[in-house]
């Protein structure tokens, strides 16, 4: 600090800051001041003003001399900040400075003086100044500030607050003596404090310090003068002393005998004193640390066999449980294969018939290949000419076959049928539970299913008394004429005619078409639910026939359903469709395990699976690019979202099972292989545009919780 005078002046005055006395006024950094002379402060400097006279008259001239004006501005809340400015400064240079604190426009600010607004053009002198050069405004906020939700942040205002390094302090002479200004340079001496050592916790990452590079304790928990509580306090003070005797000597026995000639003879253990051992030798000998090290190498060695017996343990677990799933993968392969071959050497169902007949077209389609290839004209011709008796032969072959079948199977299945509807109504209810309930229709269709059984049922050979028969045809007259439906008439003229011929003494074998007739119609008075409107029916485009409107192929893709199925298994199957199907349940499965609550999986069918695999994925994994239909499989794209069209990717199973362990997809996979996939799903959801209308139709009308019921979905 310079000083232009070592005399004890009254008050000293430093640019920017100001400070009484008497008043404990103090202001912050203001646009200028005086420095020094009456002239004009620099901007931005600190002004301080202190009067420590107890007289009057001495602060009345005092505050006479200084020019600054120190402006307190009274806030919301009670608070108050100060600032010094020149007295010839307006309101509107207040408030521009002001605002500029408060980074706020200067029309937001409102200036009051005693509840009234003070005008603009007014002058800090002409505002009623104090006996210290002190006027008290209110700071407010307009109507518009508050509609525009701008705020006064004293946070905001003290971050933008900086104090100069250099101040200039005015002192005032005594005895008529002039005032002098002193230049004072503020130094920051900030107390570095040293690092002593710490330590790090593993689990937050914070570090710790030692207790000399904190504050210390309050000075009243300090116990007795020179006491140091710090780390200095943790140093070792080292001591030599004496702990063996500087020679050696004899050992002094406690109990002795005095012999006869005067002799003390020991009568305990005689201890002979040996060498002196130096505590070098002694510790050579003993050698504490090489015993430590052994004991920590047998340990780590112990611990280290422990690791390689549990990891060899684990290893074999591992190789036995892969050997494991090889071999199942094999045996459900191996199984997969045989049932392909029974199916295509004794065909049942109609998927297994497809499977016969996209075998022929692609047979056909080899022959024609190679025919193409081999001969030209007439030969070729002729050769085509045998092709076609072939699959004329083997196409007949397969139709006589599947005839054949559902001839006999069409008992099986109408029995199959009347039972599912006699059964009671089941959905999966909450917890997976499955939940039944007997409606009024499945007590009639089980009602009268015990008639049809008993109708079916005829004993062979035929009894010599047909009362027993002509009484349950009398009986299930009796039961029909309360069924409103129009095959009761038929069905009662029917059994009246059998009553007549079992009169008659006519043979069983002679009555089996009648028999048969009135089955059918008893099937189909059950599978009508009274009450109800008759099903409607649709005209099929190729055969002009009027059939149900659930004999008609549907998929999700189709805008209208205009040919039906009968039309359809006369065109054949060029695609072997199980294929397509045993992806689709297996999309089911994982989706009814994961609890999935989107109904986009059960909605879906087979041609679509085969549209998904063929048009979007190209028949081939997006990563290997096998194209063995039988190992591949559309799992989901993003485990955490519900399986669809649009979130599924096109794989081998082996290529599944490592791909849902994937937590982040883009770690991965390349930008290229995720831009293509996204190419799909994008055609994907173009393609089925119409499936979210189709699954919010099937999630209301209740058919969701039919899932899962059915053994063959799952």
């Amino acid at each position: 600090m310079d000083s232009g005078a070592a005399d004890d002046e009254e008050s000293f005055s430093v640019s920017g800051f100001t400070a009484s006395g008497a008043g404990g006024r103090i202001g912050s950094v203001v646009p200028g001041s005086d420095g020094g002379g009456g002239g004009g402060g620099v901007p931005g400097s600190l002004s301080m003003t202190t009067t420590v006279s107890g007289e009057q008259r001495s602060q009345r001239h005092a505050a006479a001399s200084r020019k600054d004006v120190t402006v307190k501005f009274h806030l919301a809340k009670a608070q108050v900040v100060a600032h010094a400015y020149p007295g010839h400064y307006t309101v509107d240079e207040v408030r521009e400075h002001i605002a500029c604190k408060f980074q706020v426009k200067s029309k937001f600010l409102l200036l009051r003086q005693a509840g009234a607004e003070v005008a603009g053009h007014r002058r800090l002198t002409d505002l009623g100044v104090s006996e210290y050069n002190v006027c008290d405004l209110e700071l407010l906020l307009s109507d518009t500030a508050r509609q525009e939700n701008v705020q006064l942040n004293l946070k905001l205002y003290y971050r933008n607050l900086t104090l100069p390094d250099i101040i200039t302090v005015r002192i005032p002479g005594e005895d008529g003596k002039p005032s002098r200004d002193v230049v004072v340079e503020i130094e920051n001496q900030v107390i570095t404090k040293p690092f002593v050592g710490g330590f790090i916790n593993r689990q937050t990452k914070v570090e710790y310090h030692h207790a000399f590079s904190q504050t210390g304790p309050p000075s009243e928990r300090i116990g007795r003068p020179g006491a140091k509580f710090s780390r200095d306090t943790q140093t070792v003070c080292e001591r030599h002393t004496t702990t063996a005797i500087p020679r050696d000597q004899s050992v002094q026995f406690s109990s002795v005998e005095e012999s006869g000639d005067g002799c003390k003879v020991p009568t305990g253990p005689c201890l002979i004193p040996n060498r002196y051992e130096p505590y070098q030798e002694l510790a050579k000998r003993k050698d504490i640390d090489g015993k430590v090290r052994l004991i920590q190498r047998n340990f780590r060695r112990a611990l280290w066999q422990r690791l390689i017996r549990k990891s060899a343990a684990e290893w074999r677990q591992l190789q036995q449980q892969q050997l494991e799933n090889e071999s199942a993968a094999k045996t459900s392969r191996a199984a997969a294969n045989n049932k392909t071959l029974i199916a295509r050497t004794f065909p049942k169902t109609k998927e297994e018939f497809d499977a016969l007949f996209a075998q022929i077209h692609c047979w056909k389609e080899n022959e024609l290949k190679l025919i193409r290839e081999r001969y030209s004209g007439a030969p070729k011709i002729a050769e085509m000419n045998i092709l076609l008796d072939k699959e004329i032969q083997l196409l007949n072959g397969v139709e006589r076959q599947r005839r054949a079948i559902q001839r006999e199977l069409t008992d099986v299945v109408v029995e199959k049928r009347l039972t599912k509807i006699s059964e009671p109504k089941r959905w999966v209810g909450c917890n997976n539970r499955v939940i039944e309930m007997e409606t009024p229709q499945t007590q009639r269709a089980r009602f009268l299913l015990g008639y049809y059984q008993r109708l079916k049922d005829v004993p062979e050979p035929a009894p010599a008394d047909p009362q027993e028969r002509i009484g349950l045809l009398d009986e299930l007259s009796d039961v029909i004429v309360q069924e409103s439906h129009p095959a009761t008439e038929e069905l009662e003229s029917l059994l009246q005619r059998e009553r007549q011929l079992l009169l008659c003494r006519m043979d069983s074998n002679d009555l089996s078409p009648l028999r048969k007739r009135q089955l059918a119609l008893l099937a189909e008075i059950i599978r009508s639910e009274p009450g109800k409107e008759r099903e409607s029916k649709k005209l099929c485009r190729k055969c002009k026939k009027l059939r149900p409107t659930n004999a008609f192929t549907v998929h999700t893709r189709q805008k209208s359903a205009d040919i039906c199925e009968t039309c359809t298994s006369l065109l054949g199957s060029t695609v072997d469709i199980a294929v397509y199907r045993s992806i689709l349940r297996a999309v089911r499965r994982d989706e009814r395990k994961r609890g999935s609550l989107a109904s986009y999986a059960f909605i879906i069918q087979e041609n679509d699976i085969k549209h998904i695999v063929e048009r979007i994925w190209h028949g081939h994994s997006v990563i290997s690019n096998d194209s063995d239909r039988a190992d591949l499989m559309l799992p989901r794209w993003n485990v955490a979202q519900d399986w669809s069209p649009w979130n599924c990717v096109c794989l081998t199973e082996h290529e599944t099972r490592a791909h849902l362990k994937l937590q982040r997809l883009d770690r991965y996979y390349q930008p290229s292989v995720m831009k293509e996939i996204q190419s799909k799903h994008s055609l994907a959801r173009s393609v089925f545009s119409q499936l979210r209308e189709i699954d919010q139709e099937f999630t209301e009308s209740g058919d969701w919780w039919e899932v899962g019921l059915d053994g063959n979905v799952i």
